[in-house]
This record gives C-alpha cells, structure tokens and sequence, in this order.
C-alpha cells in the first residue's frame, strides 16, 4: 500500500502504509518506504516512519531549491530520508542521510529506491549528486567528526519530547556539524509538547543567532499554528 503527496505540504503521516510517495514538477516523484515491521528491544520505533513535518520539508526544498543545489547536505535523525533524498533530486552535491546506528538500513533502502547509492552506500546518480547513509548519534564526537562540516543541516520532527540532555546534544549536534557560513533548517511540530522540547529552543539560542521564521505553500489552516519552520544560522 502507498500514500501518497502531489506538490503539497500535506501532514498527518499515514503510518498503516509500507511506502510514502511525493511528488512535485521540479523533481518528479520520490517514494520512500516505511518499516511496519515490530521494533526490538535495540530499535528507535520513530526512525521506522515518516512524520508529519517530512512533507512541509520536502516541499519547502522543492520551492527554494538553490538552498541545497550544488551544495553538501546533511539529515539529522532522517528516518526513512524523505527530505534528504529530495535535496538530492534537487541537486545537491552530497546528502548524508544519518540516524542511529541500528536504523541505516531503511535509509540504504530509500537512497537506492529513488536511483542513489549501492550496497556500499555511495553512488553518484543521473543529477551527479551522491547520496550516503551514516551513523551520527547526537553528541557522539566521533561520528560528528566522521560526518564532517555541511553547508546545509535539516532536521524535519526529530523532536518529540526526548530528555533535556538529549534535545540539547541535538543543538550541539547541528552545531558542529553546520559550516560558520551555513543555515540549519528545522521543522517541528509543537502537537502540545513545547514544554518537553525547551530545552533543544534554548540550547539553539545560545549557539545560532536569532531564526528566521520560514513558511511553507500549502499546509493546512488547522495545521499553520502548529507547525515551526526556522532557519538558524551560526552566531
């Protein structure tokens, strides 16, 4: 089964289907599979599904490609890899879809899916982008280092009420691996969680200037007021 989103911001993520297509004129159609398989015990369950922020991202890059053309990309916390497969399509230059250590298969998958990638993980694609899959545990020095400097890191609802300590280390997280003269892009949906998530919004104010407040073509009434897009740039 398959959901799928036609040039809009659509939310509201349907978790019962295997597959999640988005399609937009510039890019053409990028498909993406969901594990609805159980998760074990050394599983994160949410990097097995899209959420609701995946759509708004991936159209957002869509409707301001020269944000990633021609430049290294990195996804924090990608899950299925939705937005950073369509920075790909889009152009550009190296996307690094990163999750957790346990969860890089279905990013493998996905790459290969939509014509990037081998079973070595890199491959260069028709657009001549490259497409590869890390670990990158927020915090985890080593594998920040392995990452290496981005110009441009998306984070599209990587929160959803984790500890104080760990929302931080995903502000730290961006924050080395973003190039002094790169953006972060953030979507988030607050869903009556901001309390839990201060944490992450406070640690982004002591590294990155003030955001700037990003709006996305197509997301609903009912959905506007919920939804946080920001741009933050290192201070």
């Amino acid at each position: 089964m398959m959901a799928t989103c036609t040039g809009t911001a659509a939310v509201k993520v349907d978790h019962t289907v295997d597959s999640i297509r988005f399609d937009h004129p510039s890019i053409g159609e990028v498909t993406v599979r969901q594990d609805l398989g159980l998760a074990g015990e050394d599983r994160d369950a949410t990097a097995r599904l899209c959420w609701d922020a995946a759509f708004p991202m991936a159209q957002f890059l869509c409707e301001n490609p020269t944000l990633v053309t021609g430049r290294d990309v990195v996804e924090l916390g990608a899950g299925p890899g939705l937005p950073g497969v369509v920075a790909a399509k889009l152009g550009a230059s190296r996307v690094t879809l990163t999750d957790l250590p346990s969860e890089l298969e279905l990013l493998r998958t996905n790459a290969s899916m939509n014509g990037f990638g081998d079973e070595g993980g890199e491959a260069a694609s028709s657009s001549s982008s490259t497409v590869d899959v890390a670990a990158c545990a927020w915090g985890d020095e080593t594998q920040i280092s392995r990452v290496g400097k981005r110009d441009v890191v998306v984070c599209s609802d990587v929160l959803y009420g984790h500890r104080a300590d760990v929302a931080r280390a995903l502000a730290r997280t961006m924050r080395a691996l973003v190039k002094d003269d790169g953006i972060c892009l953030v979507a988030y949906f607050s869903r009556e969680k901001l309390m839990h998530d201060l944490a992450f919004f406070e640690e982004c104010g002591a590294l990155f200037r003030d955001p700037t407040h990003l709006t996305v073509a197509g997301v609903a009434e009912e959905d506007k007021e919920d939804l946080w897009f920001f741009e933050y740039r290192p201070k």
